[in-house]
C-alpha cells in the first residue's frame, strides 16, 4: 500500500495555515483509531472514473445578500470613511475571503426586501439618496428603526461583484414595482452609452461601460411577502414583466419566483399552478429558472438544548429533504415542459434557528446565528445533493453570506471571522464546473432520537466529479460518535496520487463567533492508495466532512 500524509492542496492559499502545534495535534489525532467513536462502520463505494456526467455549474455554489440586519451594513458595507480596512467602502476582509473560494455569484437586494426596493433610490451621490423604509429594520433600536439609508445601491453591488469575480443576480420588484421600473433597471445596467437616456444616466453616475447583468429574478416569494398572489395570479404578473423585456441589450436568464419548500406538501401546488397557467402562451415566455426556497428548521426539537443530539440530528435530517424537493418539483415541471427548458434554481437555502437563538451579534443584527460545525455538515450534505442533481440545477444561493442565518462569516465592527460553513465551500471548490462522476455507496442508514420522534440518516453521503486529470470526492459522516472505514473501488482508470482533508472537531457543538478563534478548519487526513491505483482507503471521522482529491492517469 502507498500511504500519503500530504499537506493541504485542495483549498490552496485561502485556508488559514495551521501552526506547528496544530499540525502535531492534528496528526496525533488522525493516527488514533477510531477518532471520536467507540467502533467503526465499514462502507464500500465504487467510483467510475471514465463516466463523466453533466457539468456541475459553478453557480450552484452561489451566495445571497439582502438588506437585512447586519448583512449589508457593517457586514459588507462599512463606508469609504471607515477605519475598518475597505475598498471603496466594501469590507476588505470580505472581498478577500470571497475571492479565495471563487464566489460565482451574488443574489441581491432580496429576498423580501426586493419587493419594496426601488432601484433609483440607490443611485447617484450617496449623500443625496433618500432614506426609505425597510421592513427588516423595523426592530432596530433608536433613530435607525425601519430606515434604509440606500448607501449600498446598484453601483456598489456591481463593484462588489467585480472585486470578487462574481456575476450579479438582481431581484426585481414585482410586489410594489412595475414592468417599466424593471425594464428601466435592465437598461440602466446593460444599455451602452448614447442609446437610451437611462444608460446615459448610468454614465453620469460614474459607470461608462455597461454592467452586463444576465441573471434577473422576477419578484421574490410572491406567495408571501412578494404580493400574496395565487400561482395563476403570479403567472399573469410574470408575463407582464417579461413580455417586453429589452432583449436588444443582451440575452437574459430570467428566473421566476417558485415554491416554498417548507410548506407541508413542498408547495407542489404552486409549481403546478404556475406552469399550468403558462400553457398556451408559447415557450418563449417560459422562465429560464424556477426558484425554490427551502429553509431547514427544527421541526421536532426547537425547544431542546442547541447542543443536544436531538437538535443535531433533527437539523441534518430536515436538510436531506432538499433531495426529495428537487425530484418532486422537477417531475411536476416536466408535466408541462417535457424538454425541461426551465431549470431549477434554489436561490434561498440554509439553516434557520429558533427565534431565541437569533440576533446573537446584537439587536441590530436581525436573524444572526452562531456558526456551528453542525451547520457545516448540513451545508456539505446539501451541496452533495446539488452535485448529484447537476443536470436539473442552474443556480443555488446560500442564505445568507454574512451575519444572518446560515452564514459563511460573522462581522461586527472591526471583527471578522470565518464560520465553519465557509470551509465547506473552500473544500468543495474543485466541484465547480467539473463533471459529475457516478459514486455508488453501500452505506446504509442509522436511526436516532429527536424529541419523541425517530430520524433516519445515511451512514455516509457524498458526491464526486472530474475535471481533466483531477477528481474530487466529497463525503459527509453525520453520526455523532461512529467513524466510517471507507474502501473506494476505482474503475475506468487509475489514481496516481491521493490527498485528503477533514473538517471536524472533537466537540460536535463547537461554534465560531466574532472574538473567538476559528477552531474548526480543514486538516490533513491520511488516505491510502494501493499500488495499482485502483483501491482507495480512508477513515472518515464521526461528524465530519472529508474531501479527497485524486490525480488520475
Amino acid at each position: 500500500m502507498q500511504k500519503h500524509n500530504l499537506p493541504p492542496q485542495i483549498t490552496n492559499e485561502h485556508l488559514v495555515k495551521p501552526s506547528r502545534r496544530d499540525l502535531i495535534q492534528s496528526v496525533t489525532c488522525l493516527l488514533a483509531a477510531p477518532l471520536f467513536g467507540q467502533s467503526t462502520q465499514d462502507v464500500v463505494a465504487r467510483l467510475r472514473l471514465d463516466q463523466p456526467g453533466p457539468q456541475i455549474s459553478r453557480h450552484i455554489y452561489g451566495q445571497f445578500i439582502e438588506h437585512l440586519g447586519g448583512v449589508i451594513y457593517d457586514g459588507i458595507w462599512v463606508g469609504p470613511e471607515s477605519k475598518i480596512p475597505n475598498i471603496r467602502g466594501i469590507r476588505q476582509a470580505f472581498v478577500e475571503a470571497m475571492k479565495q473560494i471563487r464566489v460565482p455569484n451574488f443574489r441581491w437586494p432580496g429576498g423580501c426586501f426586493a419587493d419594496e426596493y426601488h432601484w433609483r433610490d440607490g443611485i447617484g451621490p450617496r449623500e443625496q439618496r433618500p432614506r426609505t423604509y425597510n421592513m427588516w429594520q423595523a426592530d432596530y433600536p433608536g433613530k435607525d428603526k425601519g430606515v434604509e439609508p440606500n448607501a449600498f445601491g446598484t453601483h456598489e453591488f456591481i463593484d462588489l461583484c467585480r472585486l470578487t469575480g462574481a456575476e450579479p443576480y438582481l431581484a426585481a420588484n414585482v410586489g410594489s414595482g412595475s414592468p417599466r421600473e424593471f425594464h428601466e433597471w435592465v437598461l440602466y445596467c446593460n444599455a451602452p452609452e448614447g442609446t437610451v437616456s437611462v444608460a446615459d444616466l448610468r454614465v453620469r453616475n460614474g459607470a461608462k461601460e455597461p454592467f452586463n447583468v444576465r441573471y434577473w429574478g422576477v419578484g421574490n416569494e410572491p406567495w408571501g411577502c412578494g404580493g400574496n398572489f395565487k400561482p395563476e395570479e403570479y403567472a399573469t404578473e410574470y408575463r407582464r414583466f417579461v413580455t417586453q423585456y429589452p432583449y436588444a441589450y443582451g440575452q437574459p436568464f430570467l428566473i421566476a419566483a417558485g415554491p416554498n419548500g417548507g410548506a407541508r406538501d413542498g408547495h407542489l401546488s404552486w409549481t403546478r399552478g404556475f406552469f399550468q397557467a403558462m400553457q398556451g402562451h408559447g415557450p418563449r415566455l417560459l422562465p429560464h429558472g424556477w426558484a425554490l426556497h427551502y429553509y431547514t428548521g427544527q421541526r421536532r426539537s426547537a425547544k431542546l438544548p442547541a447542543n443536544s443530539p436531538d437538535r443535531f440530528y433533527d437539523v441534518l435530517e430536515a436538510g436531506l429533504r432538499m433531495d426529495t424537493l428537487i425530484e418532486e418539483h422537477w417531475k411536476v415541471m416536466g408535466e408541462f415542459d417535457k424538454e425541461h427548458r426551465t431549470k431549477l434554481v434554489v436561490d434561498e437555502w440554509g439553516v434557520w434557528q429558533p427565534r431565541e437563538e437569533q440576533q446573537v451579534l446584537g439587536p441590530r443584527y436581525v436573524l444572526s446565528q452562531h456558526g456551528t460545525l453542525r451547520d457545516a455538515l448540513h451545508a456539505a450534505l446539501t451541496l452533495d445533493i446539488f452535485n448529484r442533481h447537476a443536470e436539473k440545477l442552474a443556480m443555488c444561493n446560500l442564505a445568507q453570506t454574512i451575519n444572518c442565518l446560515h452564514s459563511l462569516f460573522a462581522a461586527r465592527g472591526d471583527q471578522f471571522v470565518r464560520l465553519p460553513t465557509y470551509y465547506v465551500f473552500a473544500m468543495y471548490q474543485p466541484h465547480m464546473d467539473a463533471r459529475r462522476l457516478p459514486l455508488e455507496m453501500e452505506a446504509g442508514t442509522f436511526t436516532a432520537k429527536s424529541g419523541q420522534e425517530t430520524v433516519t440518516l445515511p451512514r455516509l453521503a457524498g458526491s464526486a466529479s472530474r475535471s481533466d486529470q483531477s477528481v474530487l470526492v466529497t463525503l459527509v459522516n453525520p453520526h455523532l460518535e461512529m467513524p466510517v472505514r471507507l474502501r473506494v473501488e476505482l474503475s475506468g482508470g487509475q489514481a496516481r496520487e491521493a490527498r485528503a482533508q477533514v473538517l471536524t472537531h472533537e466537540d460536535p457543538y463547537v461554534e465560531h463567533d466574532v472574538g473567538k478563534p476559528e477552531v474548526v478548519q480543514p486538516r490533513p487526513l491520511r488516505v491510502e492508495l494501493n499500488s495499482a491505483g485502483t483501491v482507495l482507503s480512508v477513515e472518515v471521522p464521526a461528524h465530519a466532512v472529508v474531501a479527497i482529491q485524486l490525480r488520475v492517469a
